[in-house]
């Protein structure tokens, strides 16, 4: 199901209240890139790397940065299971792996004859045999919603029910439909940040990402999507800015625990017209991306950085809605969301 997409608006006005107020430490990246406690571009797992390869890596490096050597090991271990639980995911439900091995059994005594597709019968395997998959695959499975009229047939009445008990089945679908929802929930509303510098106590990162979908649910509403133009969180920084809101920060948005002794000191939107490039570690993200960093004094939040208790930030505030997007104006959306995140 397609769901609306609503701008996201605030006043310029200074005496309105629909603005960004306060940045929030989270705990949820949302860019899937895993918290780094050193250096983002060279910790960060390599494409194609192998563990071993990674762990030798990042153990001399993190060596170098003065830790010792069982401390180094344990890091490394940690960023490469990190870098790879944000990916893929294996919490499906038991009846689903039972689902797409009674397809397999099937077609090891009759054959798949002529149905289904390469992907469906890996999709299958996968599933059968527990193993971890991804968020692509999940947004799949929930597509194959569409084939539920083939859920109560017979098996060998047609490819429908083999293809569907193949995708998990009822258990699978229904199970992939949820889990989309709340994986693109955590990962559109929080965005990852790295420490700069642990010995300068600066952490950086972007804060806002223009035309990036964020699932919302709400009794006004309904399931929607929510985005920020880029004029938009220009505004918005420019507003926080004025507004004197740079020591404004809490952890995991809960009004009770705004904390003292963080103080954003650098704040940019890059723009490739004037020059104005994103930080490296960040290079994938697209113009309009609300950069910004901290300085951090408070040393119990500085101990939560470093422990991975909170590994991003997320905006906070009230925003006007704008009435949903055409249907062309919300696939042009969701292109360029899925072209900002090809790397």
């Amino acid at each position: 199901m397609d769901f609306p997409i609503y701008d996201l608006l605030i006043n310029e006005d200074e005496g309105s209240d629909a603005e960004v107020s306060f940045i929030a430490l989270v705990d949820s990246p949302a860019i899937k890139k895993s918290f780094l406690q050193f250096n983002d571009n060279f910790i960060d797992p390599n494409k194609g790397e192998k563990k071993d390869e990674f762990l030798n890596r990042c153990i001399s490096y993190v060596i170098n940065e003065g830790k010792e050597n069982e401390q180094a090991v344990a890091i490394c271990n940690s960023l490469w299971e990190q870098h790879f639980a944000e990916d893929s995911y294996t919490d499906y439900p038991k009846q689903a792996s039972e689902n797409a091995k009674a397809a397999l059994r099937y077609a090891e005594k009759y054959g798949w004859n002529e149905c289904g597709t390469p992907v469906g019968k890996a999709r299958a395997n996968q599933l059968a045999n527990n193993e971890p998959i991804s968020r692509d695959t999940i947004a799949r499975m929930a597509s194959f919603a569409r084939h539920k009229e083939n859920s109560n047939k017979e098996l060998g009445d047609g490819c429908g029910r083999l293809m569907w008990l193949a995708w998990g089945g009822d258990a699978g679908v229904e199970w992939a439909a949820t889990k989309l929802k709340q994986i693109d929930k955590f990962n559109s509303s929080k965005i990852a940040f790295a420490i700069q510098s642990e010995s300068e106590h600066i952490i950086t990162g972007p804060l806002m990402i223009p035309q990036q979908l964020i699932y919302r649910k709400s009794e006004r509403f309904g399931e929607h999507y929510v985005k920020f133009s880029v004029d938009t969180i220009k505004q918005i920084a420019i507003k926080f800015s004025k507004k004197g809101y740079q020591k404004n920060v809490n952890l995991m948005h809960e009004a009770d625990m705004q904390v003292e002794g963080l103080t954003m000191f650098e704040s940019f939107i890059s723009d490739t017209k004037r020059g104005i490039k994103p930080m490296e570690a960040f290079k994938d993200l697209p113009d309009g991306t609300w950069f910004g960093s901290f300085y951090v004094e408070n040393p119990k939040v500085w101990e939560l950085i470093k422990k991975g208790e909170v590994k991003g930030f997320s905006v906070e505030g009230m925003f006007d809605y704008e009435q949903p997007t055409s249907n062309a104006e919300a696939m042009l959306a969701k292109l360029s969301e899925i072209l900002n995140n090809i790397k």
